[in-house]
């Protein structure tokens, strides 16, 4: 169970197995596998209170069956939980690569990569770590390079908009990702948000 569970976190550190068609099956299998743990359980605490009214001894499968559903649910649990730190608030694969200036700023490092998400989707993690109040926006475009000229979300009165490459996290990724960041009113920097459009 620990390993059939676990598979959850490998999209952490291998972010193009997210958008395949066997990850895709293997998340709609973990429903019917808890469904089937809690028929399992159902079925021997039901076996456990026939023994029990008989007067007899609690059948050692019906112990095991109840056994196997607590550490399924807690080994689920745990692994729901693990994914959600690891991930934290950011889309999956945002921490695989330390930020890198010069590969940010390249053209191709938003474009559409095969069976992979972009470098730019990778270093995401470190990025938003060096973001802080003291930068002014020639500071972020001297980091970043200079910002998209686009329509894109203008109506959030985003200052900076930086593509970062197709969407993640869904099975029908048909939109891009973009790193949008305000300014406060001293022109520094005040927040950012990842949006899809």
């Amino acid at each position: 169970m620990c390993v059939y569970f676990g598979v959850t976190l490998v999209p952490e550190w291998r972010p193009g197995l997210a958008g395949t068609g066997v990850f895709f099956i293997y998340v709609l299998s973990i429903p019917f596998t808890l469904l089937g743990l809690l028929g399992l359980a159902i079925w021997g605490m039901v076996g456990a209170i026939a023994a029990h009214r008989q007067g007899s001894p609690i059948r050692r499968r019906h112990r095991i069956s109840v056994v196997l559903f607590v550490a399924g649910v807690v080994i689920f649990a745990s692994t729901m939980v693990l994914a959600r730190v690891i991930k934290g608030t950011l889309p999956t694969g945002s921490h695989v690569l330390e930020f890198a200036p010069a590969v940010w700023r390249e053209q191709r490092s938003s474009e559409f990569v095969q069976g992979d998400i972009t470098p730019r989707q990778k270093m995401l993690g470190s990025l938003v770590k060096r973001f802080g109040q003291a930068q002014d926006r020639a500071e972020l475009e001297a980091l970043l390079g200079p910002s998209l000229d686009t329509p894109y979300f203008a109506s959030t009165g985003r200052d900076l908009i930086y593509l970062l490459g197709p969407e993640r996290d869904s099975f029908f990724a048909i939109d891009s990702e973009w790193l949008l960041i305000w300014l406060d009113d001293s022109g520094h920097f005040a927040r950012y948000e990842i949006h899809t459009d």
